[in-house]
């Protein structure tokens, strides 16, 4: 699977960060707060650094939910300062706790803070960096530790631009690809492949849109899914299930996981 240059094939957690997360849109506000707090410590350190301690941070920082960090006491802080687990920079963890603060005022404005960082790109995702504004914007409302930088990182993590490489299989131009196997009301298992498993379903469920094999085999259930990567390998993958008998495809279902390397001999 070819991934951004950016990604340490040597690290699980960056890799499914990548795979994942980065770069898809969010639109969930305690989403929204983590990613600003993350990549604010990031600041001077790298992401795989911040992301390593990331599961720590969570716990220290209620996680994530902005109306707790908002009531943090001084003696909180001073005892976040003495755990290693996170960046220890007292500017640092003081701001995450002022832009709670904030954050909580653009939600009783916009109704959601998703609202209102997504009205800056139309609530579409983009390819041209307006973090100067944003920032400018942030800043006004009380945020520390949103540079520009700082902020086309977010909007990187957040899916508002899309900066995979042209030739990662996570780009729009390489979409990334699912197989996935239905059960049918029959108990028989269809197998397909897509890019988006939850759409492809409802397609199936239209006479014209879907699967000749699946009319009037309703209702269908997704069985298994696993992400891919691109289509040749989704095809290749499909085939290789197609091929087993009804009882391998059950112990496939069973497991929850194809062996790709085997899978792609």
């Amino acid at each position: 699977m070819q991934r951004c240059a950016w990604v340490n094939l040597n690290n699980p957690l960056l890799v499914a960060y990548h795979d994942e997360e980065w770069g898809r849109p969010v639109h969930d506000d305690v989403k929204h707060f983590e990613m600003l707090t993350l990549e604010g410590a990031q600041a001077g350190l790298s992401w795989e650094t911040i992301l390593n301690k990331r599961a720590h941070y969570r716990k220290l920082f209620a996680r994530f939910d902005p109306l707790k960090v908002s009531r943090f006491s001084p003696e909180k802080v001073e005892k976040l300062l003495t755990d290693p687990g996170i960046v220890r920079n007292r500017l640092k963890v003081e701001s995450a706790i002022s832009n709670a603060k904030a954050f909580l005022k653009i939600q009783k404005e916009f109704g959601t803070f998703d609202d209102y960082i997504w009205g800056f790109v139309n609530h579409k995702p983009i390819r041209s960096p307006l973090s100067d504004m944003i920032s400018k914007d942030l800043k006004k409302r009380g945020f520390r530790f949103v540079g520009s930088t700082i902020i086309y990182a977010y909007m990187q993590a957040i899916g508002m631009v899309n900066s995979h490489s042209p030739d990662c299989d996570f780009s729009n131009a390489n979409p990334s690809w699912h197989v996935y196997i239905l059960r049918c009301a029959d108990n028989s298992l269809y197998t397909g492949i897509t890019t988006d498993v939850q759409r492809r379903l409802l397609d199936h469920q239209d006479a014209k849109k879907g699967a000749k094999y699946l009319r009037k085999r309703g209702p269908f259930q997704v069985v298994f899914q696993q992400l891919i990567g691109n289509k040749s390998q989704a095809l290749k993958i499909e085939r290789w299930i197609k091929s087993l008998s009804k009882g391998q495809k059950e112990t496939l279902v069973k497991k929850g996981v194809i062996d790709v390397d085997l899978t792609l001999d």
